[in-house]
């Protein structure tokens, strides 16, 4: 392959460092593995069993792209339950990183910048990069909390879009509500875009997710 048909673009990212750290978990023995968001243990049978009698039904073709109806009714019933919004409208994407795609691509111009905080999803830089905006870390160290003045101080005229995560990747921590609702406040004052990105919510088990 010749380097002239690479865009410019692609030579802005780099390896993700989960895959690195793959790579050399592979001569290791017997490794225990923390690297990614799956368990350790295999697909539970009966979702096995599940995915085996869709295809054995003919239900293995292209579906409609926002996902099929039965599905997306059981999670807008979900996400009214949780939230009590009716302009949240859901649809099915490729994983939380195939959704950032759609969404970014979908706020983003070229130049907008987008702040998120470090440490981050390893994805996140990429993706903006991607979709032609720029990263701006908001620093949490050294004890992984949001202090929204840093994030005020960080907000400039080309900030399009604050990427929140909680329980936040890599680090675990949970923000509390005040820091949630402060978040959210900010962006609104500023009429700036706000991705909650929430996977890990689930693995709250010590109190109720905000």
């Amino acid at each position: 392959m010749s380097a002239r048909w690479i865009a410019d673009r692609m030579h802005r990212i780099d390896a993700s460092g989960i895959r690195k750290v793959f790579d050399l978990a592979a001569s290791m023995q017997r490794p225990i593995n923390l690297s990614i968001g799956q368990p350790h243990y295999d697909t539970p049978q009966p979702v096995k069993d599940a995915l085996c009698k869709a295809v054995q039904e003919g239900r293995n073709a292209y579906s409609q792209t926002q996902g099929i109806a039965p599905l997306l009714k059981l999670l807008q019933a979900d996400v009214d339950t949780r939230y009590g919004h009716p302009d949240r409208q859901v649809f099915v994407t490729s994983g939380t990183s195939g959704g950032l795609v759609l969404a970014l691509f979908t706020l983003l111009n070229p130049g907008d910048e987008v702040i998120v905080f470090d440490p981050w999803f390893v994805m996140y830089r990429h993706l903006t990069t991607l979709a032609g905006g720029t990263v701006v870390p908001v620093s949490t160290y050294p004890d992984f909390r949001i202090r929204v003045d840093a994030v005020r101080r960080a907000i400039t005229d080309r900030t399009r879009l604050i990427i929140f995560n909680s329980p936040a990747n890599p680090t675990g921590i949970v923000a509390t509500a005040e820091e949630t609702q402060a978040i959210a406040e900010l962006a609104a004052e500023h009429d700036i875009a706000l991705i909650s990105d929430e996977i890990y919510r689930s693995f709250v088990y010590d109190r109720e997710f905000t």
